[in-house]
């Protein structure tokens, strides 16, 4: 059985679903913002799982003729961070499909541009801005639910140019 937790209680997603059907709100623990192209923030409507990967770029080299096991590492980098964004996006009305939550997501998702996210996980691991690598938008059980994928990597700020005093 699938659980959501929020700060007091525990309730299944089925618990859930039928609280936002009927009108109420369910709270969010870490919930997500995303920069709009207008500079408006966008919440998701409800709180997605989101999972993140890093990894550490090394560069190593094998000496020839040692006698010891393993490589040299010369230099680490961190790769860029990975961000799994799934989720649902569920209309009240049983009879009416979420077409402006899956309309604000496209917009999102089309810029062409880094995105600014707002997410206290994101944050706590430096990550500000995401660039969408890929998004589905799979097929979703009801007429009211519209499931939702993206991945995506950060993005970080880099100033390119060097001053160059007397050289």
């Amino acid at each position: 059985m699938n659980t959501i937790l929020n700060r007091r209680n525990n309730i299944t997603v089925h618990q859930a679903k039928d609280l936002m059907q009927k009108g109420y709100t369910v709270e969010m623990v870490l919930p997500l913002s995303l920069r709009m192209p207008d500079g408006d923030w966008w919440l998701f409507p409800i709180e997605p799982l989101i999972s993140i990967a890093g990894k550490n770029e090394i560069i190593k080299r094998s000496v020839a003729k040692s006698d010891k096991r393993g490589t040299i590492k010369e230099r680490w980098s961190e790769a860029d961070v990975q961000v799994s964004i799934q989720g649902s996006f569920i209309h009240p009305d049983i009879y009416t499909y979420p077409s402006q939550n899956v309309t604000d997501l496209t917009n999102l998702i089309r810029q062409k541009t880094a995105i600014e996210v707002q997410n206290e996980l994101l944050q706590l691991l430096d990550v500000h801005q995401i660039v969408i690598e890929d998004y589905k938008f799979p097929f979703s059980k009801g007429e009211n639910v519209q499931n939702y994928s993206i991945e995506a990597v950060s993005d970080d700020l880099y100033n390119l140019f060097i001053d160059v005093k007397d050289v």
